[in-house]
């Protein structure tokens, strides 16, 4: 397990795709407001040095920014979870590697300890860049909670968030992480099936954007990613992880099954 880790983790495509997911998380939340905030002492049309004070602690608010960093990541993550090692699973069987792993340690377990290497992997790249980005963000934000400064960020349990900023979006960034680990398993049962790179890379995002479509609100993809929206449901949330581990696995296992009676 850790060696199939280790080759998950260690590649250099995976700290670029981290720099552009950190860049794409920067350009969102800059042309959303940010950019009012940053510019807002320099800029010729506002003349009142408390209105540029205002646009700051508004506009400027970490909480503003982290928030509003994240729709383009929302977008993108059913590819940029597969993107760092999926791939491989199709390479191993198509070269016929994963005989030679098969011989030394069991299908089973070779399957068991490669599905996990890929969801940690996907995991691992797209938390790094979201932690990468509020670390540097804090840097160049402002920290006001006043009532004023917080209005309009969040409107699912506003109360707490009130209360315990900090804490309501470390436990976004939490649900983000379990949300991208489920969610790759469920990626590595439905692309199992197929035998083409591109298929392979494509099928998990068009998947999310079927479900997003068909099924109920609280259930969708698009609405689960979002747990400071309005229509977010904890029930909902716990509801479509388990649907995709559940339906990763047993996709997985009926792909298996399939490979092992045809073997290829």
């Amino acid at each position: 397990m850790k060696n199939e880790l280790k080759r998950a983790l260690l590649k250099k495509a995976n700290i670029i795709l981290i720099l552009v997911v950190f860049s794409l998380m920067f350009i969102n939340a800059y042309f959303d407001g940010w950019k009012t905030a940053l510019t807002a002492e320099s800029a010729q049309d506002i003349l009142n040095a408390e209105d540029a004070i205002y646009y700051k602690k508004y506009f400027g608010n970490i909480y503003r920014v982290w928030k509003s960093s994240y729709y383009m990541v929302q977008a993108l993550a059913p590819l940029i979870l597969v993107a760092p090692y999926l791939n491989t699973f199709l390479s191993e069987k198509a070269n016929r590697f994963r005989f030679f792993c098969v011989s030394r340690k069991g299908n089973f377990k070779y399957v068991m300890q490669k599905t996990l290497a890929i969801a940690l992997s996907g995991t691992i790249v797209l938390a790094s860049a979201e932690g990468l980005f509020a670390f540097f963000s804090g840097l160049l934000t402002q920290k006001d909670t006043a009532a004023e400064f917080m209005q309009q960020i969040v409107s699912f349990q506003e109360s707490y968030f009130m209360s315990n900023p900090m804490s309501y979006f470390a436990l976004i960034y939490i649900s983000h992480i379990i949300y991208y680990f489920c969610f790759t398993i469920f990626a590595v049962g439905i692309t199992s099936f197929l035998k083409n790179r591109i298929a392979v890379i494509a099928a998990p995002f068009v998947v999310v954007g079927v479900l997003d479509m068909a099924l109920p609100i609280t259930l969708q993809p698009n609405v689960v990613m979002q747990p400071y929206s309005q229509t977010f449901s904890l029930g909902g949330y716990g509801i479509l992880i388990s649907m995709y581990v559940i339906a990763g696995l047993i996709l997985l296992t009926l792909s298996e099954s399939s490979y092992q009676k045809r073997g290829n």
